[in-house]
């Protein structure tokens, strides 16, 4: 689904009033100057500040945006809303068979910062780093089977698999863990990096970053191929939906991702020059319980609150009728994707009371629902906490900001995680129906599994959907995952999003296919001035 509402007639009384007042944009570090595309710098909003740009330490979509623009690729995603892909560094990569790939770089793509041409030696040294088990690299999973890389000569090798990898194109290949660093860089800046890449080899190079402000990238003059379109591409670490929403009616951003409940009324008085599209989401939101808390330990809890909670009251009041209820984290149109769930999305009040009687629960049952603070999981957990109370369930619930909520259920953090209950979580997940289940595997307890779920089946289909080429085998395999995962009690599955992006006319957008900026493709709109060749 994608919906394009093209410019209606401004509000110039408010709209010269946000250009005139400079409290959110310099807080968050904009400047008071007008569209700025005209000036070739393209200004973008980030929903998070980023934490880390090596792939190694990297957690969220939002460095993902900045790494596809810095770094290539074997193989990068087109722009054109696809899941698509196409040759970024490699001239081909083609099987040789079911656990080999053959791969031959283009010849002259050169690191930036003096450390030269990228070869087949590079590749090698990115893919195995990630396998590396001492440096215990949270995407590792991305990887799948992978076991090593040949090399052959400088610009040629063989990506080996230990065993066959359906997703090794769309997750490991063109996927953010995929990037290609330069050994000697990397090697100099002491085996890693955060926020301040020692090389880029993309048609953009770092330039800067602030904490909690933007990341500015600059035109890389040692890029190849087609001149970058922008000389500057500043990028916004805006949490806050309405902060950015604001900035970009005062004309301070050129593109911003907005919150589902402006959509309309943007679209009753559109800002001058302006569209939004409203774009199918990868971002899966689900509740979790975890089943090692005491509270939680009983199944007949678990599923009490599954049928306690009226999915389509959450979606509808958070989300405002623009998505649809989750069937599970596989979305419409993946394969895998099932056409129902087990518990009906309205639920079954009675049933859940029930259930909490069987399990002889002393009424009110008080849980802590953890959250990220954004104003839209917080009006969702606040529905559910009004659906949980009628079943005699009364929940808590706290708010924490981004970063301190990706800590709770860490292992390697502490033993905070034996006191989580409830959360509301979610992720991004990418072209293949692998990357919506792999996190929830047992090797994944204390890292994303914070609901302690462990299951043999479901782990051993996990290994064997990858192995296999069969496509209806294989969406049998994910569907049957998806009903492991309801029936533990552990999940209740709310929505696969959707997300608004609102931008200038004065530039041409790209997104990927789950709705995020490709930066990459992005370029001032037909007409306006473009870069020398």
């Amino acid at each position: 689904m994608i919906r394009k509402v093209h410019q209606r007639p401004p509000d110039r009384a408010r709209r010269a009033f946000l250009k005139k007042s400079s409290l959110a944009l310099i807080g968050a570090g904009l400047p008071l100057s007008g569209w700025s595309v005209q000036n070739d710098v393209l200004h973008i909003r980030n929903y998070q500040d980023i934490t880390s740009l090596d792939p190694v330490t990297s957690v969220s979509a939002a460095e993902g945006i900045l790494t596809a623009a810095m770094f290539q690729n074997l193989l990068q995603f087109r722009s054109d809303g696809s899941w698509e892909t196409r040759p970024d560094a490699a001239e081909y990569l083609e099987p040789l068979d079911d656990t080999h790939y053959a791969f031959r770089l283009k010849p002259g793509q050169v690191f930036s910062n003096g450390f030269g041409e990228m070869t087949a030696d590079d590749v090698k040294f990115s893919f195995e780093r990630i396998l590396d088990p001492a440096m215990n690299a949270l995407n590792r999973p991305d990887f799948g089977p992978m076991s090593h890389v040949e090399v052959h000569d400088r610009y040629s090798g063989t990506i080996v698999l230990s065993t066959p990898y359906a997703a090794l194109i769309p997750v490991a290949i063109a996927g953010p863990t995929g990037v290609i660093l330069s050994r000697k860089a990397v090697t100099a800046a002491g085996g890693g990096y955060t926020t301040n890449p020692p090389a880029c080899s993309g048609p953009y190079r770092f330039k800067s970053w602030r904490a909690q402000r933007k990341t500015v990238m600059e035109r890389n003059p040692e890029w190849p191929g087609e001149p970058a379109p922008f000389a500057e591409i500043h990028v916004y670490a805006m949490q806050d939906a309405k902060a950015a929403e604001m900035a970009f009616e005062a004309g301070e951003l050129d593109c911003a991702r907005i919150s589902v409940e402006t959509v309309a009324p943007f679209q009753k008085n559109m800002p001058e020059n302006s569209s939004i599209r409203v774009l199918p989401s990868g971002r899966n939101y689900w509740l979790g319980m975890n089943q090692e808390n005491p509270a939680l330990a009983d199944i007949r809890v678990r599923r009490a609150i599954q049928y306690a909670i009226d999915v389509e009251a959450v979606v509808e009041a958070a989300w405002f009728g623009l998505a649809g209820v989750a069937n599970g984290p596989i979305p419409e149109g993946m394969l895998g994707h099932r056409a129902r769930p087990l518990v009906p999305p309205r639920g079954d009040l009675e049933k859940a009371r029930a259930l909490l009687a069987e399990a002889g629960v002393k009424l009110p049952l008080r849980l802590r629902l953890d959250v990220n603070n954004s104003a839209l999981e917080l009006t969702a957990v606040q529905v559910m906490q009004w659906s949980l109370r009628k079943a005699g369930v009364e929940v808590d619930i706290r708010a924490q900001d981004n970063g301190t909520f990706l800590t709770i259920g860490r292992e390697d953090l502490g033993e905070q995680w034996r006191d989580v209950q409830l959360f509301m979580q979610s992720f991004t997940g990418l072209a293949d129906p692998y990357y919506s289940l792999t996190w929830f595997t047992s090797t994944q307890l204390g890292l994303w599994n914070w609901e302690r779920f462990s299951d043999g089946e479901f782990d051993r289909l996990n290994d064997l959907a990858l192995a296999t080429t069969d496509e209806q085998e294989r969406a049998w395999m994910y569907r049957r995952m998806q009903d492991l995962m309801e029936d533990s009690g552990c999940y209740r599955f709310i929505t696969n999003s959707v997300m608004p992006q609102i931008y200038r006319n004065t530039i041409e957008p790209a997104f990927r296919a789950d709705g995020y900026a490709m930066l990459r493709g992005m370029r001032p709109a037909s007409g306006l001035p473009r870069p020398a060749t």
